[in-house]
């Protein structure tokens, strides 16, 4: 019989933050207060495999921002707005992907890029976490924290 090798794909993939940590937070924002991030992911070709599709994910451990349901006298809120929101830009500028974070938890995969390779190469982006200014008024989320952590990981592509 014979041996059979099995590729670990991790060897693709390298990914580095600019400040070194993953964490990418807002905590007692006030409307118009934006987190930022720019990373980079390194694709390395292996011998044997130079395509390889990764998922840039946001792992959220806390929030505590809502959308406004309902108004009151003292807080004449935009119903439904979207007050939490992140755009994905690469180097260039380009969003890649943007949209609402306001009540979301967990895992939120923000991108999936496949990338084919044929020397190691470095794609950089940047991820912008804004509270979005509504123009009315926002109370309902005054001392709120959203709290996260930026990942990327193998994924299966489309």
């Amino acid at each position: 019989a014979g041996s059979s090798v099995t590729l670990d794909p991790a060897e693709l993939l390298k990914v580095s933050y600019d400040a070194g940590t993953s964490s990418i937070n807002l905590e007692n924002a006030i409307p118009g207060t934006s987190a930022k991030k720019d990373f980079s992911v390194t694709v390395t070709p292996t011998t044997s495999e130079n395509t390889v599709t990764y998922a840039i994910v946001l792992n959220i451990s806390s929030n505590t921002f809502e959308k406004c349901n309902s108004q009151t006298a003292d807080n004449m809120c935009t119903i439904g707005a979207n007050e939490v929101t992140y755009r994905l830009t690469n180097s260039e500028g380009s969003e890649l992907a943007s949209g609402d974070l306001t009540e979301a938890n967990g895992k939120v995969t923000l991108l999936k890029e496949t990338k084919t390779v044929s020397a190691a190469t470095t794609y950089n982006y940047n991820l912008e976490i804004t509270y979005v200014d509504t123009d009315a008024d926002q109370n309902h989320n005054a001392n709120k924290t959203f709290t996260s952590s930026l990942k990327v990981e193998f994924a299966e592509a489309n």
